[in-house]
């Protein structure tokens, strides 16, 4: 009945309402406390003011979460943009660079008109790649041809690329040509060209041909390189903007832009150059647009809601405690009662049962009739079976009201059993039933009450006898469990329980239904009275049954318990 109390808020509320009440008042009439429900109703305003500051301040934060999550895809997006189209001029100058005809009219003997028919071909050039400048550099970095906004360069000395372009022309050369040492790949970055962004890539010329690749020998002291340049316009820039979804695409210069994103351009030497600056639409605008309306209107309904419940309980609340104190104190009652009419209960009957066996011995001499032996015989029976019911309701108030103490020692477990075996025997003996007991070697001795213990072994065993058809077996056994736990389970051949009603049979006054146990009678009180018992212990009980094939029902003793032999 604790459990209930412990479990029950408005049976701890009455209770706590009483708590006042001295020996003096005797039966003082509590006064109902419904001004706890105010305590209540602020503790549940706080936790709604709470909850949506809570909420409101986890839902500013997801969508910052968001926008920054959008910002930085949007990022990659517009960096994967950029190494796409490097990688594209790459693959163009690769075509360019890597066959015989390339080596000879350059490496071998500079051909100026072959550089302008194939590397100086700007309207081919321009209108196919967007490509607006191409060179070509000896290895004394002097520039032998230019092709410059689709124009040939004068003949005669050659502008310094590298004065007149920023950002690192110089490194990117020399990238490539120390790839002539692995596959002749091109170096490629980003360079300034008179404030202008641009996509410049470099490779060493080589000859295709195996036989002349290995006569030419080139080394990074030796190569010639060639390059291509490409502008970052606008018409690049609407390129990228519409295959990678970047809104209002735009070079800004050094800086940001209000209300953009922005990712800056760096040169091939690390120095800062331009960024790019577009427009995306942030989550967290339809966040504090749409949703966020809508939950501070769900919590302000939640919030009245919760007042209008508030409110009709604090007018029902007297009547429902004043019930809650009677039903509480009928129970306590019950209980009480049960637990002190043991002795007041068992005597009389036991005065019955004794005089009943001495009429039915007929220890004075013949009753005079043979009906009244039988007579006798039948008040013996029924006496012994009410003290039995009585018994068992008893021993579960006494539990329920937390009055029973167990009285534990150091036990040895066959005789335990034995014991309990052999109370039992003469009523299987009667439907021919076999008991077997199976233990396994070395067992240990167990600390726990000897009375309960037997009582838990009776309890199954006249369970397990009522419930088995004649000739059949029932099988005690006790052994170690897994983790050293101590283990007694009892099987029998009888009829089974239904799996369905496996946890009802475990409930006070229940028996399992049907045809082939609604004769056997009993108070429904074993099964909940032998797990009462070993829940004092704290041990856990289970049952295992097939409806036609038997039920097992198993036992575990904590390890706590467990008295292990001493080591010699």
């Amino acid at each position: 009945m604790g459990a209930t109390r412990m479990d029950n808020p408005a049976a701890m509320l009455a209770e706590a309402s009483c708590s006042a009440a001295t020996p003096e008042a005797g039966e003082q009439e509590c006064t109902s406390p419904a001004f706890r429900l105010t305590k209540q109703t602020r503790m549940l305003a706080g936790l709604l003011v709470f909850s949506l500051a809570l909420t409101l301040a986890l839902l500013l934060w997801s969508a910052e979460r968001q926008d920054q999550i959008a910002i930085d895809g949007s990022r990659h997006l517009a960096t994967t943009a950029i190494t796409v189209q490097l990688s594209q001029l790459e693959r163009t100058l690769t075509d360019y660079t890597y066959w015989d005809e390339a080596y000879e009219n350059t490496a071998h003997s500079f051909n100026p008109d072959w550089f302008d028919e194939e590397f100086g071909a700007g309207d081919y050039l321009g209108e196919t790649f967007g490509i607006t400048w191409s060179f070509v550099i000896d290895p004394e970095n002097r520039t032998l041809r230019l092709m410059r906004d689709a124009e040939i360069a004068e003949a005669g000395p050659m502008p310094n690329l590298e004065h007149e372009v920023e950002g690192g022309l110089g490194e990117l050369v020399r990238r490539a040509r120390h790839e002539v040492e692995g596959e002749f790949r091109a170096a490629s970055g980003l360079l300034v060209v008179d404030g202008r962004p641009y996509f410049a890539a470099v490779r060493a010329i080589h000859p295709n041909s195996k036989e002349l690749l290995a006569a030419a020998a080139i080394t990074p002291a030796t190569a010639y390189v060639a390059g291509f340049m490409r502008p970052l316009d606008v018409e690049l820039l609407q390129t990228f903007a519409h295959d990678f979804g970047l809104d209002n695409l735009r070079c800004i210069g050094k800086g940001n832009a209000a209300g953009s994103v922005t990712l800056p351009l760096d040169g091939v030497d690390g120095r800062p150059l331009d960024a790019l600056a577009w427009q995306i639409d942030l989550p967290s605008r339809h966040v504090k647009a749409v949703i966020l309306p809508a939950l501070l209107a769900v919590i302000l309904c939640v919030g009245l809601l919760s007042w209008y419940v508030l409110h009709s309980l604090r007018s029902g609340q007297k009547e429902l405690w004043h019930a809650l104190k009677q039903a509480k104190s009928a129970d306590q009652s019950k209980t009480e009662f049960l637990a002190n009419m043991s002795h007041e209960l068992r005597t009389p009957l036991n005065a019955i049962i004794g005089f009943a066996e001495m009429m039915r011995d007929q220890m004075f001499g013949p009753l005079g009739h043979p009906r009244y032996a039988e007579y006798s015989a039948n008040i013996h029976e029924s006496g012994v079976h009410l003290l039995d019911i009585i018994s068992d309701i008893l021993e579960m108030s006494k539990v329920e009201a937390g009055k029973l103490e167990l009285q534990e020692t150091r036990l040895v477990m066959h005789k335990v059993m034995t014991s309990a075996c052999r109370l039992i025997e003469p009523r299987a003996t009667q439907k021919s039933i076999r008991i077997s007991v199976d233990l396994a070697p070395n067992l240990p001795e167990v600390f726990a009450d000897e009375r309960a213990l037997k009582q838990i072994l009776i309890n199954l065993l006249s369970n397990a006898v009522k419930f088995t058809p004649e000739g059949g077996r029932i099988l005690v056994a006790a052994t170690v469990g897994p983790r050293g736990t101590f283990r007694l389970a009892v099987s029998d051949t009888g009829v089974g329980i239904p799996k369905r009603q496996i946890p009802w049979v475990m409930q006070p006054f229940h028996q399992s239904g049907g045809s082939a146990t609604a004769s056997e009678g009993g108070s429904g009180l074993g099964l909940p009275l032998t797990a009462s018992l070993v829940a004092l212990h704290q041990g856990e009980m289970r049952i295992e049954s097939e409806v036609g094939q038997g039920t097992t029902v198993i036992i575990d003793f904590p390890r706590s318990r467990v008295i292990l032999p001493q080591a010699a």
